[in-house]
């Protein structure tokens, strides 16, 4: 419904309105999109029993598909495209090959998929690593003093990081080792303590026991000194630099938020704007977020108007279902599922916002120039086209081997939230249309 209803769908919600308003860039002007509240107890989704991992959950999406499309079997011929963005970047990778191992269940002609801002691979790569080179980008932006840079380079350096991010190349040279286990987040050394299964296809249930939380801090870290004794406090198993520069982050900037860097207090409004996270580091807290749509959905007549559960009451954000994801420890997709999935000739697009700290864009390129598909390594050109959309420049871009990658410029963790008319023509020109095919 977030994606519906703050996105994409035919009526959006914008700044503090009480109910949404027609969108210009809605998706549904260029196909048929069903929008789907899932796992069960999301959104308005219901049934008799939660799923307790990836498997179930993947299971009860494609039973549920089958479904939908035994009502509705004209629709069955479309071609067949999946989209999603944030903890989706695991779901519809594991989704599409279920899918593809079950033609004979529905027989689908899947063409692409679509991830945005996706965790999608080893989550120290993708939040610990890029955490200090994010800051240094985004210095202005940030107001960020230059003391408190140095702290955060000091500690890059002494963890490694700054070795990891100068192998960032196109092609990459080799694999690109990520050291130590900061946070708990690497999934090599977690793979090993805890026997998970070799990918591609089965993720633990309930074994990855997470460092406990670190207790807070008595002063946040807003000086040099405590953002280097909260980046290598034990507790955090070290190296925490991207725990410690959110933490620095939200005690300097009134309102700050990771989703968005650029966004005040005045305009923090869509339902992305809680601090919330599903990135399992054992730091996370989860609230129940209550913005203009959970009213608007929430009122009887809406509810009846869109065949809405009448018992069931809309939440933005769940801490059962959250809490229940972050119970696994799920092999990320780029070590096997997307490259299997790339080799079946199903292509992949992946973009990434330039103003989201959550997961930031740094990560993104460095989780794909480590992953291997096709036979080769990387990307072999730096993506840097530019992305035209109506005459101005609205991103870089770059494509290999059935998989396209694209920065969106000025957008954060909701890209088409941020910037509704250049995803409007990504979707209709590369996921749609002929730049997504490599034509």
């Amino acid at each position: 419904m977030t994606g519906l209803t703050y996105e994409n769908g035919p009526l959006k919600f914008t700044a503090q309105a009480a109910a949404p308003s027609p969108n210009p860039y809605s998706w549904t002007k260029l196909a048929n999109v069903l929008y789907v509240d899932q796992p069960v107890g999301t959104g308005f989704s219901s049934g008799s029993k939660a799923p307790s991992n990836l498997a179930d959950i993947t299971d009860d999406f494609v039973h549920w598909l089958k479904a939908f499309y035994d009502h509705f079997p004209v629709l069955r011929k479309q071609n067949t495209y999946i989209m999603g963005e944030s903890y989706a970047g695991i779901y519809i990778p594991y989704f599409a090959h279920s899918l593809l191992s079950s033609r004979s269940l529905l027989n689908l002609n899947l063409k692409a998929i679509a991830l945005g801002d996706p965790t999608f691979g080893n989550l120290a790569a993708m939040t610990d690593v890029v955490a200090t080179t994010y800051l240094h980008q985004q210095r202005t932006h940030l107001s960020i003093p230059a003391p408190i840079l140095s702290a955060f380079s000091a500690a890059d350096h002494a963890c490694g990081f700054d070795k990891v991010l100068a192998q960032l190349s196109y092609p990459p040279k080799a694999p690109i080792a990520i050291p130590g286990n900061p946070e708990g987040l690497n999934f090599l050394p977690r793979k090993r303590q805890h026997n998970i299964p070799a990918p591609p296809l089965k993720s633990t249930q309930n074994k990855s026991k997470r460092q406990a939380a670190c207790p807070p801090p008595a002063s946040p870290p807003t000086t040099p000194a405590l953002i280097a004794a909260a980046i290598h406090a034990p507790c955090a198993l070290g190296c925490a630099t991207y725990t410690t520069a959110l933490a620095y982050l939200s005690a300097v900037r009134p309102c700050f938020d990771p989703y968005n860097i650029l966004s005040t207090c005045s305009n923090n409004s869509s339902s992305s704007s809680s601090s919330s996270s599903t990135l399992d580091n054992g730091t996370t807290t989860t609230t129940t977020t209550t913005g203009p749509s959970s009213h608007y959905l929430n009122r009887a007549d809406v509810k009846r108007a869109i065949h809405a559960p009448p018992w069931k009451t809309y939440e933005e954000c769940n801490s059962t279902v959250f809490e229940t994801q972050n119970a696994e420890d799920v092999v990320p997709p780029a070590y096997a599922v997307l490259p299997e999935l790339l080799r079946k000739g199903v292509r992949v697009h992946v973009y990434s916002g330039d103003l989201d700290a959550l997961l930031n864009h740094w990560g993104t390129e460095l989780v794909m120039a480590n992953m291997t598909w096709n036979n080769h390594q990387g990307l072999t050109h730096p993506p840097n086209r530019p992305f035209i959309v109506n005459g101005r420049l609205a991103g870089n871009w770059g494509y290999d081997r059935n998989l396209s990658y694209h920065r969106i410029l000025a957008a954060g963790h909701m890209a088409p939230y941020d910037q509704p008319e250049v995803m409007y023509a990504y979707m209709r020109d590369f996921v749609l249309g002929k730049e997504g095919a490599g034509v």
